[in-house]
């Protein structure tokens, strides 16, 4: 039981953790950026100024959604990459993700 505790302990921080993750997501040749957390939160959004006129609204949606996106994919490995050390760390390293 006691074990179940620590790792009740373990996995709390571990998930803690999980949060610190962020990955950043480019469209546009990096005209816009969006960065995203480990809980899969928008953490920022950045927009060229050269984008910021009313005749380019479609296209920074565009770029938005592309970027937030790409964001999600590269956290999805960055969080999955993470995960598979953590297991291993527990000595759970023969599950897969």
């Amino acid at each position: 039981m006691k074990q179940m505790g620590t790792l009740e302990a373990q996995m709390k921080n571990i998930k803690s953790q999980l949060s610190g993750i962020t990955a950043t997501g480019n469209a546009g040749a990096g005209m816009v950026e969006v960065t995203v957390n480990g809980e899969h939160k928008v953490v920022s959004i950045s927009i060229n100024d050269i984008m910021l006129s009313p005749e380019n609204k479609n296209m920074i949606e565009t770029l938005v959604t592309s970027a937030f996106n790409d964001a999600t994919d590269k956290l999805n490995i960055a969080v999955e990459d993470f995960s598979k050390r953590q297991l291993q760390n527990l000595g759970l390293g023969g599950f897969n993700l």
